[in-house]
């Protein structure tokens, strides 16, 4: 699809307007290996990348030859090395400015806050006010990706001078699309369509789009080679680790209470997910081996409750905090 389309349009920008990821690593890093395969321009990061904490956006930066952009976050109070506030790109003689924001109520709806520890996400305003006046002096056309819904985009454009193209992609019916000098559009979510934007700069240098649609990602649409193999290494990796699960878990059943304990301890620490509360003296499992054990084999789920249950209460037994144990 994409090929097509810039083989018929040689001027032409694919962006993303962020909150590309999942809660998974592996997915993750699929998107961006296709994205990188696929010619991204640029990608706005979103919540869900910052949910992957700074050392892996760091380390998958470095892997794909588009940039992460971020105009309003900080970490530890300085800007990252790794994202830019901005970007500037030729097409077709035009100068474009591509900007990113992030919404920092965002930041307070994540419920493992330690996951975005360090980072911070400043005014949108403030930064495109500081950003603006450098960006229009460069560019033709200023495009803005936009993670704020598309109420407070609009009011975001209407305060601040020099956005041509705002992109915003959270839902919101509350406000109906008005005449303004800027254009305002949404992207489709969750990657089932793709948002098809021709914008015309005529010798006024005065903005228009001469088309607009949303092409349906569907089973119409061809398969691209690479990325079909891409996907399908990523499900026979993914078959493979679920294999690699199952005997653990199997031959965690033959271990002592303790010994289970004591595996899962090491698992945790190495895949640096561990978690204490409680005085330091509960251990929570986070993986999601476990929560999949559950519900997936109940008779497995049940055995390693069970364990659980003996080694929280061997280990509490007289204690001030269990009386009754």
């Amino acid at each position: 699809m994409i090929e097509s389309i810039r083989k018929d349009k040689q001027s032409f920008l694919l962006l993303d307007c962020g909150a590309v990821f999942n809660n998974q690593t592996d997915n993750a890093e699929l998107h961006l290996k296709a994205m990188d395969r696929m010619g991204y321009d640029a990608l706005n990061l979103g919540i869900p990348e910052l949910s992957f904490g700074m050392a892996f956006l760091e380390r998958t930066r470095s892997q794909v030859s588009f940039p992460y952009i971020a105009s309003n976050l900080l970490y530890g109070g300085s800007r990252l090395p790794w994202t830019r506030e901005y970007i500037m790109k030729e097409v077709g003689g035009i100068k474009v400015a591509i900007l990113g924001i992030l919404d920092p109520n965002d930041l307070q709806q994540i419920p493992r806050r330690d996951d975005v520890k360090g980072f911070e996400i400043t005014s949108p305003e403030a930064a495109l006010d500081r950003l603006l006046p450098e960006v229009r002096g460069k560019a033709d056309l200023v495009v803005l990706l936009s993670q704020l819904d598309e109420t407070k985009t609009r009011a975001l454009v209407g305060a601040v001078w020099g956005i041509d193209v705002a992109i915003f992609s959270k839902r919101d019916y509350r406000v109906k699309p008005s005449g303004e000098n800027v254009i305002l559009l949404q992207a489709i979510s969750e990657g089932m369509t793709l948002g098809l934007v021709t914008v015309t700069l005529d010798d006024k240098e005065a903005l228009s789009v001469s088309k607009r649609k949303d092409v349906l990602l569907d089973d119409s649409v061809p398969d691209n080679g690479e990325i079909l193999a891409l996907v399908e290494m990523y499900k026979k990796e993914q078959e493979i680790k679920e294999e690699k699960k199952k005997k653990e878990l199997m031959e965690g059943l033959q271990l002592t209470p303790e010994e289970f304990m004591e595996r899962y301890r090491k698992k945790q620490t190495e895949q640096k997910k561990r978690d204490l509360s409680y005085k330091e003296r509960f251990w929570v499992i986070k993986s999601p081996d476990f929560y999949d054990l559950i519900h997936n084999e109940p008779k497995w789920g049940g055995v390693i409750m069970d364990n659980l249950a003996q080694i929280m209460a061997s280990r509490f037994k007289g204690s001030e905090d269990f009386p009754n144990l």
